[in-house]
């Protein structure tokens, strides 16, 4: 007699993640195909559907079938998002017909009901490929060729009915055993344990009894900060308290008055005389280490030990140590911390767990607001807006094939993206412009150059500084004003090899990015998209500060990587955390030995910022090669009266810079010789200096011209003497020395 079993009688027991024990799945399977496990209803809807599912007279089927939401997505990466999107009904990709659907969630259980069994044995190898494909099923096809061929065995077998074997198709890469992921927890912890040790110092440094390196022009001379808040000045004033809109008045144009006002509150909270505003810094700090790890796990679902590993190798970073300890820098680290907040926000909305009109909308409300405030904080953070429009984009991509993502996301795309350029323009227009009017040679001394194709080979330089501070910290200093970074002239400038690898290793990053994205394993969705976001991330934040769209005002400035920096280790982390078991653990390991030289490099350079001669001195003996960075050592040594030593230094920096960029080293340099007594030599000096340029942050103009009169008075020059003393009075007409000594010089005095 003919047996007539189906897969029914004897399911299949297969070794997927999901399996089930064979009477479980025969329940499964029944319940499955009555409809009484169904939460959800699928909608088919295709015009070119796979398998026998469609009409083939139409090509058009439309159907509303139950499914059990945990299955497919159990089965699904490419469904998973499609899933949570939905409340009660799951529209389904045009690929994939009704059958095509059956056929998936029967493979989910590990058994064929017998209602199906005809219509699902109907489909050809090739059509269950096609929807392997395009659900992103590992497995379907081998499962479903094997149930066909036993399926026929059973049928021609005469006696009693056989047990089956189906093959295995449990994933060949095994995850990490307790112990080795117990292992990797531990060295996470040790490095961030370590981290912490390294930043612990700056909790004690006092603003006011340390000395304010370069801060005194943004706190403690910004009236903004010290006296009563008042937001129309706040409002009309730069970053470092200086006009922006009054006629010939000199501005950076970096607006951030949220920035501004923490630092109002901390003077309010304690003045001057105390560590709170490095206690702020670290706080910030710390919270954004944190937050991004919330935001690699819960985002792009990376693994306890890999979302711990990425906030300790984020805390570790010794670039980090000049926007945590230069106290201006807390303005990247404020919109650093609202851009991860806004992202924290706006994931559910990403991911489809928003499961109304309303609440996404309310978060894409806030993840908007979020980032206004960023760049509010910083202007990067307007920039942001495209980081959000882009994830939207990537994962409609990723869920249907195509831009055709459902009309929500269309909404939410479209109201970031008017957002985002609306307060782009804003910014720009509120002002004036991007351009900085009278730029400091010093500061940014390739944005004056003239020959374009120089400003270009320079700019590809500093990239590739850039990329070197990123990856091996080894050379770190507080200022890279001119000479530091010596103007390219020629493509035959070896120093161009460093563009050329960050060049290359970015477009790997890139390529390593969209391998995992585009990879048809079964991993979820969310930790594919991490690499690529990160990606994205160093290039929103590295683009308004590459000089590529306009000048900046510093040529290079640690600080300024706080943000790429995050984006580059959480690519890391994400590839690292995506390769076969035993490379992983060798990169993880890797990554954790890096971690814990940075955090000793770290731990070196936070006791360098203690006071601002501690880091004056440190970086002027190393960085000898910018005026600046000579200036400032020199002004300690004549601060400490060392005047053979600063003399000596001040004429190194004035070697530097033969073309006088920067004439504040003439200046002081002119003022000892005057001292000395060498009246000669500090008037040629002082001629130079009074033709030369000065920045309004650092000291103030009529001071040039009262000491350059007193050294022509001293050198019987008198009438030049009280010429000079009368343009430091048209500069500012309360000055009272300058009063004194002119009356001294017309002989009234």
């Amino acid at each position: 007699k003919t047996n007539t079993y189906t897969m029914a009688s004897e399911p299949n027991k297969i070794g997927a993640a999901h399996a089930v024990e064979a009477a479980t799945a025969r329940r499964l399977a029944r319940l499955l195909a009555d409809g009484r496990l169904c939460d959800a209803h699928a909608v088919v809807s295709s015009k070119h559907g796979v398998g026998p599912g469609c009409n083939p007279a139409t090509g058009m089927s439309s159907e509303r079938v139950p499914v059990v939401r945990a299955l497919l997505a159990a089965v699904s990466p490419a469904l998973e998002a499609r899933i949570n999107e939905s409340d009660r009904e799951i529209l389904m990709p045009t690929t994939v017909s009704a059958d095509g659907l059956r056929l998936t969630l029967a493979f989910a259980c590990g058994c064929v009901p017998d209602a199906w069994s005809d219509r699902l044995r109907r489909y050809t190898q090739e059509e269950v490929r096609s929807l392997e494909k395009s659900l992103d099923a590992s497995g379907l096809s081998a499962w479903w060729g094997s149930w066909c061929a036993q399926l026929d065995e059973v049928r021609s077998f005469e006696g009693p009915a056989p047990s089956f074997k189906m093959p295995s198709l449990t994933p060949t890469r095994r995850p990490p055993s307790g112990d080795m992921r117990g292992a990797a927890s531990a060295g996470a912890w040790v490095l961030a344990a370590a981290s912490v040790l390294a930043w612990q110092p700056a909790a004690f440094f006092n603003l006011e009894q340390g000395g304010f390196f370069m801060d005194d022009a943004m706190i403690k001379k910004n009236a903004n900060v010290y006296e009563d808040l008042d937001w129309p000045r706040l409002l009309r004033t730069d970053y470092w308290g200086l006009e922006m809109f009054e006629e010939g008045a000199w501005t950076h144009k970096s607006w951030r008055p949220m920035t501004v006002i923490t630092f109002h509150w901390n003077h309010a909270l304690h003045g001057f005389d105390s560590s709170g505003f490095h206690v702020v810094n670290l706080i910030l700090h710390a919270l954004c280490g944190v937050l991004l790890g919330v935001l690699g796990s819960v985002g792009f679902g990376l693994p306890r030990a890999w979302s711990l590993l990425l906030v300790a190798l984020f805390l570790a970073h010794p670039v980090h140590t000049e926007n945590v300890l230069y106290i201006v820098g807390r303005a990247d680290l404020l919109c650093f911390l609202l851009l991860l907040l806004a992202s924290l926000v706006y994931v559910p909305c990403v991911a489809g767990r928003s499961r109304s009109f309303m609440s996404a909308s309310g978060r894409l409300l806030v993840a908007s607001a979020l980032t206004v405030a960023a760049g509010l904080c910083k202007e990067t953070g307007f920039c942001f807006f495209g980081l959000l429009a882009g994830w939207e984009i990537l994962r409609g991509l990723m869920l249907s094939g195509s831009c055709h993502a459902d009309w929500r996301r269309w909404v939410r795309l479209t109201v970031l993206l008017l957002l985002g350029t609306g307060s782009c323009f804003w910014r720009v227009w509120y002002t004036g412009g991007t351009g900085i009017e009278r730029m400091d040679p010093h500061s940014n001394p390739i944005a004056v150059q003239e020959d374009p194709w120089v400003r270009v080979l320079s700019y590809a330089l500093v990239h590739g500084l850039y990329a070197k501070l990123l990856v091996w910290p080894t050379f770190l200093c507080y200022d890279y004003s001119f000479d530091a970074v010596p103007i390219v002239t020629s493509v035959k400038d070896v120093r161009l090899l460093a563009s050329v690898t960050a060049y290359l290793g970015f477009a790997q990053l890139l390529c390593c990015s969209l391998r995992v994205l585009l990879s048809q394993r079964k991993w979820q969705m969310r930790s594919r998209e991490g690499p690529i976001v990160g990606v994205a991330i160093i290039l929103l934040s590295f683009l308004p500060m590459s000089n590529i769209f306009f000048p900046v005002g510093t040529v290079i400035g640690e600080r300024l990587l706080y943000i790429p920096s995050a984006g580059l280790l959480l690519t890391l982390v994400s590839l690292a955390s995506h390769a076969p078991t035993g490379r992983k653990n060798l990169l993880f390991g890797l990554l954790l030995a890096a971690g814990l030289a940075c955090a000793y490099l770290c731990a070196l350079r936070v006791p360098e910022w203690r006071t601002a001669e501690t880091i004056t001195v440190a970086d002027g003996w190393k960085q000898t090669r910018s005026s600046r960075v000579q200036f400032n050592l020199a002004c300690v040594l004549l601060k400490d009266k060392r005047y053979e030593e600063a003399l000596a230094t001040y004429n190194l920096a004035i070697a530097i810079d033969p073309a006088d960029h920067d004439s504040l080293p003439l200046y002081h340099a002119g003022q000892i010789l005057f001292y000395q007594g060498k009246h000669e030599e500090a008037e040629a000096l002082l001629t130079r200096a009074v033709s030369g340029y000065f920045s309004p942050l650092t000291i103030k103009e009529e001071e040039i011209w009262h000491d350059y009169g007193l050294v022509l008075w001293f050198r019987d020059k008198a009438e030049a003497a009280v010429e000079n003393l009368q343009k430091a009075l048209l500069i500012n007409p309360t000055f009272t020395k300058a009063l004194n000594n002119l009356a001294c010089a017309s002989g009234y005095g």
